[in-house]
């Protein structure tokens, strides 16, 4: 079981604000169902429960199995055991509600919605989203503690690349031996499943790791991150395992500028939208917007990809307190692939890079 280290105090201003959005949202009550915003919101890390926000206290709905649990972790939330299906209890603990209740459906599924609805009819349920992952935008100091310090171990991580020898083994091994060395070394687990990618698999954005051998003279992407009190990190970096093609060397230094150019634009007030567009431009104007169509870059928090997003549709505004990657990526079909990847967190001048470790062209064996 996860500790969970965040002040008492944090979850009573994080349930303020969010009562104040539904007084806005002219809501008399909201039914929490993802299990981060559970967490955001209580403490509570177990995998089955559902919240529910009434303007006097909040209501922690799960079973027997995380009695304790519950208690432990969500002390400022009042529990109630649920013996058979949780909606079970809904239209009971939701009596008091005058008014709309919202029923978040950031992760509600048909069957759920099916169970639920006809037990939710007399207190008139609304679908919403949104409401609780927006607060989640804004990190506070805890927050970014962990964060930071999931970066560091995530820097360190990076370092065992360089240590541990890759040539000549499978992708599938060396993401095996990284993921180890991140929980023996403090990791509560990894946010994602790692990219250890050579070659033409590297022009893959999300390759998996398999059977392929990492040759030489080749370009490597590893792409990897770890997890402390629950908040993530996300890094990657390309290496070389001896000469390269000059076609995959254009493509890490034009990866490179666009990295180093969206960093520099990146600070509080500035379109998310406008970050992308900055290494974007630069990637277009060397003739290679066709190899980088994935956005630029994704909110960390207790989610490894959340808001706000940075890409050329988005319509987020950066602001300090935000927590986000920096990844632009070019990608050569049947040749190789480059990608280079910061998490940075908004500060009140600009950004502060929170995965500090060298960009320039390296090479491991």
């Amino acid at each position: 079981m996860t500790q969970v280290v965040t002040r008492s105090g944090e979850f009573e201003a994080r349930i303020g604000a969010l009562r104040e959005r539904l007084v806005a949202e002219e809501l008399a009550a909201l039914v929490v169902l993802d299990h981060l915003n559970i967490r955001y919101l209580t403490g509570f890390t177990g995998s089955a429960g559902v919240v529910v926000v009434l303007p006097e206290e909040i209501v922690l709905l799960s079973d027997f199995r995380y009695r304790t649990q519950a208690r432990e972790q969500a002390a400022y939330a009042r529990f109630v055991e649920v013996e058979g299906h949780v909606s079970d209890l809904l239209a009971e603990v939701l009596a008091e509600a005058d008014g709309r209740v919202g029923v978040e459906n950031d992760q509600l599924t048909v069957p759920q919605w099916e169970r639920f609805e006809p037990r939710l009819r007399a207190v008139e349920p609304v679908l919403v989203n949104g409401l609780v992952s927006d607060l989640r935008r804004f990190k506070s100091v805890d927050e970014i503690r962990a964060i930071s310090e999931a970066c560091r171990l995530t820097v360190a991580l990076m370092d065992r690349v360089r240590e541990i020898g890759v040539v000549g083994r499978s992708e599938r091994d060396v993401a095996l031996d990284l993921e180890m060395w991140a929980r023996r070394n403090g990791s509560d687990e990894v946010p994602f499943t790692y990219i250890v990618a050579y070659g033409s698999n590297g022009a893959k954005p999300h390759s998996v790791a398999g059977d392929a051998v990492i040759g030489e003279g080749g370009l490597l992407v590893v792409d990897i991150g770890t997890t402390i009190d629950g908040y993530s990190s996300d890094m990657t970096r390309t290496f070389a395992t001896g000469d390269v093609e000059s076609e995959c060397r254009r493509a890490y230094d034009v990866t490179l500028e666009a990295q180093e150019a969206a960093r520099a634009c990146a600070g509080p007030g500035v379109p998310c939208s406008e970050v992308d567009r900055v290494a974007r431009e630069i990637i277009e104007g060397h003739g290679l917007g066709e190899l980088f169509k994935h956005g630029l870059g994704h909110g960390v928090g207790l989610d490894v990809h959340e808001a706000p997003t940075l890409s050329q549709r988005s319509e987020d505004v950066l602001a300090q307190g935000m927590v986000v990657t920096i990844e632009p990526g070019v990608y050569l079909e049947g040749s190789c692939g480059v990608r280079i990847e910061d998490t940075v967190v908004v500060t009140a001048v600009g950004i502060e890079v929170l995965t500090p470790y060298e960009r320039g062209f390296t090479v491991v064996r």
